[in-house]
């Protein structure tokens, strides 16, 4: 059974996020860590703080995963990965997202 729901995800799936799985899972353990980093920083970018809780869980969220130092990390990772496509395609794809597969 669980062989027929994998089957039939997979044969649904966008084709970008299948290969973006398949990169990830080939690339570099500080890319990856970065690459959810990042998707975490977006996804709380993202949220609403519309009273005094919520915007302390968003603050501690983006806090926690050093969402003001992103852009910089992530030049100090395209310049040492400069030569990956992977690396690269994975950085560009990824862009805006707010998940990972």
């Amino acid at each position: 059974m669980l062989l027929l729901i994998a089957a039939a995800t997979m044969m649904t799936a966008d084709p970008t996020e299948v290969r973006v799985r398949r990169e990830l899972h080939a690339a570099p353990r500080p890319v990856r860590t970065f690459l959810v980093r990042r998707a975490g920083c977006n996804h709380w970018g993202g949220e609403e703080g519309y009273d005094v809780e919520r915007a302390a869980q968003i603050a501690d969220a983006a806090r926690k995963l050093r969402c003001r130092q992103i852009e910089a990390d992530e030049k100090r990772i395209k310049r040492k990965y400069a030569k990956s496509r992977r690396v690269r395609w994975l950085l560009a794809t990824t862009r805006d997202w707010d998940t990972l597969p």
